[in-house]
């Protein structure tokens, strides 16, 4: 394994609630790449109807972030995509290139609020998947209706979802409450992806040394291997998993 691949990230600067500046976002691939990150997919918020950052500028920040990096020596690459929040217009904005899918391929970095039925997200990752994309629900820990029934992740599973988790989930993290559910869907085969969702370099910075401990010492090195590199590369090449 050459490295690890982060593939949700609020590391561009200034446009939502990441990174700060350009020097914090520089701050934060620092972080990264000492913690082993060679690979960092950007994923700004969006939520259609709203005042998002224009894709084209997204994409001009990336360059310029990229372009910082290799000024400071930093053997990291970071690519773009967005952390997309589901809503019936999602598509159309996917389809006229509005909302960004992971670095131009099929796959979808997709969002629900944590109060949301399972059938609305059911129904939402649905919509993607009969429209051609391929959903991956974010941060899946946090979905109250999932941590009601896990079986319901294998339904979506089967309907073609893909499922992240964030990192700090499996050590405590900002809702501690969804460590159990995270570790049972590891468990159960259930998990796809694994992603720090940093924020910031004191808000949940880019720090995945002590889950990537826990992780190896419960469940070995080939599940690391798996989510954080292999699947990452496969859909990085819009490849299925």
């Amino acid at each position: 394994m050459l490295g690890f691949v982060d593939i949700h990230s609020h590391i561009l600067p200034g446009v939502d609630d990441g990174a700060g500046d350009i020097e914090e976002a520089i701050c934060m691939l620092a972080i990264a790449y000492e913690q082993g990150i060679r690979i960092m997919i950007a994923t700004p918020h969006y939520s259609a109807g709203r005042d998002n950052i224009a894709a084209d500028e997204l994409k001009k920040i990336t360059k310029e972030v990229g372009l910082a990096v290799h000024n400071a020596g930093l053997d990291i690459q970071l690519v773009l995509g967005n952390e997309l929040l589901y809503s019936m217009d999602l598509v159309d904005a996917l389809d006229k290139g509005e909302a960004l899918t992971m670095d131009g391929t099929r796959y979808i970095l997709v969002e629900f609020l944590p109060s949301t039925s399972f059938q609305e997200i059911k129904s939402g990752l649905n919509h993607c998947i009969y429209s051609g994309y391929i959903p991956i629900l974010a941060h899946a820990e946090r979905y109250r209706s999932l941590r009601a029934q896990p079986e319901r992740v294998e339904e979506l599973i089967r309907l073609g979802v893909y499922i992240q988790l964030n990192l700090s989930s499996l050590v405590g993290g900002i809702a501690k409450q969804s460590v159990h559910f995270a570790h049972k869907l590891i468990k159960r085969g259930w998990v796809h992806f694994l992603g720090t969702d940093a924020h910031g370099v004191e808000r949940r910075p880019p720090v995945i040394e002590n889950a990537l401990g826990y992780l190896y010492r419960r469940y070995g090195e080939d599940i690391i291997q798996q989510l954080l590199w292999d699947n990452p590369l496969r859909m990085l090449e819009d490849k299925p998993l």
